[in-house]
């Protein structure tokens, strides 16, 4: 690591999302760059650094939430205009706060990404990516799963637009003219892409970061699109966003995580293919929403860093920062005193605006008129990962103000990790019999992000459900108001990583079990949903996944669908020596709703009997069926095991 940079604050704002700060190109009249940046509550705000003070350009009311912000490609004529992304709408403003578009469009889910390439707009929501040209929608493709970031290139010799999109189910696919044109698979869950400037419009290439905290090339070489791991993860936060940084030296790829940690690699851009080399490491202490390079302070490059909570500052090299500078080489002794005259400015405008919110709350309590207190809701995120190879489920939490406290309540028994900025408490259960568990874990000063690793012990009897757990966060500030979270650690945990369905056409033996019933692919999707972790496909004409565990490297794929069928009847076991559906009598089930529940129980329990047993090499096929009167939809499950 060669770069000695420190940080710098220079604002705040409201909680970020990632992607939602830009810096603006440099004008001709200066060489310091503005940027803008928008936050949950719907604020839009233009900024530049005078004196390392933030000055405020522009300013828009609060509104809905901002949840990307996008500056127009330098292929187009654009380059000055801001796009801000809010539920399904699209402002674009000026320089100068002007409103020169807005479009509400048809999407139904909020947009989560956006990409301009000229006078093309690019948005994402949930499995959908809609493409405009000049204001109009051409198509709408519907992905596989969640859309997670996209960006555009020209296609050679015609007008054209090819997408290249990242999905949650660990695919990477270009998209054009509405179909898919080729698609590819990323083990490490690719989760942010950006293109680097050096290539031509033309030429699909871009580098992303992955939820293993790898960072790795995806290009398209005719006839296939391909990806390359340049960075491991090593046990790095999931990437949250990616920049570029340029100086001197020369390119450099800029990563926030979501471990807080901030890394610059220097790229080779005459050979991409080449490992980047690590310049520079800092560690923030919260989630990095955004980071880019600039002239923000100086006449000199920085980087820009926006976090969750709201935090905006900056990583200049040690020699720029005014308070490593001794005072007598500074021409204007008096800028100190001013500054410290702003700062209790501010500080005295604070106090005054707590004391009338606080005598506003209390005149209302008072109230002879009825009304309804309500106190504010924490913002807090939290992801649960799956099981990895040593049995234990991750959940990150993170919250825009100090945490201090937070409860676990289980009813089932649990064995519980924290990092060591906690210490974890177990209240010892009254009867010795008694599996629930009550937990406590009191956090450090300052502590706003907080991992907890949990596993359930008991494995002795097969659960028709998951786990519910349940955690209650208080804050350390006022008010005390708690925040509850509530976790599903399902049946099989280890069934995590997601897999390519082309692994279905192994040369290997399988378990294979169909099942049929008259109830819906909602629900299908629901039962599967108690049984194996992450996120699943939304309910369609057919649908299916792949997964592979964790530790043993076996595979499941499920395949189900809407078929029609009336009559159903029970043939053999599941496994040899299993008994029949409980209340079917002699192996027939009893219809209705009854011998629907039984056949979703019976399901589960071979399902984990697969998991846990040893077989021989050879395929167990099982056809069950059970009837529902005045049904007319059925549904069929392939469940593929490999052995």
């Amino acid at each position: 690591m060669d770069y000695d940079l420190t940080r710098i604050d220079y604002a705040l704002c409201g909680i970020t999302y990632p992607d939602a700060l830009k810096i603006l190109p440099v004008s001709e009249q200066k060489s310091q760059q503005k940027f803008v940046i928008g936050d949950k509550n719907g604020i839009l705000q233009c900024m530049s650094i005078k004196d390392e003070e933030p000055v405020i350009h522009f300013k828009t009311l609060p509104g809905k939430s901002i949840t990307s912000v996008q500056l127009a490609s330098s292929s187009g004529n654009n380059v000055d205009k801001i796009f801000a992304a809010s539920g399904n709408e699209v402002k674009g403003y000026t320089r100068k706060g002007k409103v020169f578009l807005s479009i509400e469009t048809s999407v139904a889910e909020t947009i989560t990404s956006m990409c301009v390439f000229g006078s093309d707009l690019v948005l994402c929501s949930g499995r959908t990516v809609t493409f405009y040209r000049e204001l109009q929608e051409v198509y709408c493709y519907l992905c596989d799963d969640r859309v997670l970031d996209a960006v555009a290139f020209a296609t050679p010799n015609n007008n054209r637009v090819r997408l290249l999109v990242l999905i949650a189910n660990k695919e990477a696919v270009i998209i054009e003219n509405g179909s898919l044109y080729k698609r590819t698979y990323i083990a490490a869950g690719p989760t942010r892409i950006t293109v680097p400037s050096c290539l031509h419009s033309t030429e699909v290439c871009a580098f992303y970061g992955g939820a293993d905290g790898s960072i790795g090339l995806i290009f398209y070489e005719d006839p296939d699109l391909l990806n390359k791991c340049l960075v491991e993860g090593c046990g790095l936060g999931s990437v949250m966003c990616v920049g570029w940084f340029y100086t001197g030296a020369g390119t450099h790829l800029a990563v926030g995580r979501h471990d807080g940690s901030i890394q610059l690699y220097q790229i080779n851009t005459d050979n991409l293919k080449e490992k980047p080399r690590l310049k520079f490491t800092y560690f923030s202490g919260e989630p990095v929403t955004s980071v880019y390079g600039g002239c923000i302070g100086t006449d000199e490059p920085e980087l820009l860093v926006a976090t969750f909570s709201g935090r905006i500052f900056g990583l200049r090299p040690r020699r720029l920062v005014s308070g490593n500078v001794p005072i007598s080489n500074i021409k204007n002794g008096d800028a100190f005193v001013l500054r410290r005259s702003k700062l209790e400015t501010e500080i005295a405008r604070l106090e005054k605006q707590t004391a009338s919110e606080r005598d506003k709350y209390q005149r209302n309590t008072r109230s002879i008129f009825p009304g309804i207190s309500a106190p504010p809701l924490l913002d807090i995120q939290f992801e649960l990962s799956g099981a990895t190879s040593n049995g234990w489920q991750e959940v990150k939490i993170i919250c825009a103000v100090s945490l201090d406290m937070l409860f676990i309540y289980c009813q089932n028994k649990l064995e519980i990790q924290t990092d060591s900025a906690a210490v974890l408490s177990l209240c010892s259960a009254q009867d010795t019999e008694d599996t629930e568990l009550l937990a406590t874990i009191r956090c450090q000063a300052g502590t706003r992000r907080l991992w907890l690793r949990m596993r359930t012990l008991s494995l002795s009897e097969t659960k028709l459900e998951g786990t519910r757990v349940f955690i209650y966060v208080l804050p350390a500030g006022a008010p005390r108001v708690a925040r509850i979270i509530k976790l599903h650690l399902p049946t099989l945990p280890h069934y995590s990583k997601y897999e390519s369905l082309e692994v279905e056409n192994q040369n290997s033996s399988w378990c294979e079990v169909r099942v049929s019933g008259g109830f819906s692919v909602a629900e299908m999707t629901a039962w599967l949903a108690e049984a194996i972790p992450g996120e699943l496909p939304r309910p369609a004409s057919n649908v299916a996944l792949a997964r592979s565990h964790t530790i043993l490297g076996t595979l499941l794929i499920c395949r189900y669908q809407q078929i029609w069928s009336h009559i159903w009847q029970m043939v053999e076991p599941l496994i040899p020596g299993s008994p029949a559906i409980p209340g079917s009598g002699s192996g027939y089930g009893n219809g209705g709703a009854r011998g629907v529940k039984n056949l979703r129980k019976r399901f589960r329990c071979q399902t984990r009997r697969l998991d846990l047993a040893t077989y021989n090499a050879r395929t167990l096929r099982t056809d069950e069926k059970v009837s529902r009167a005045g049904s007319s939809e059925q549904v069929a499950l392939e469940y593929h095991r490999f052995i």
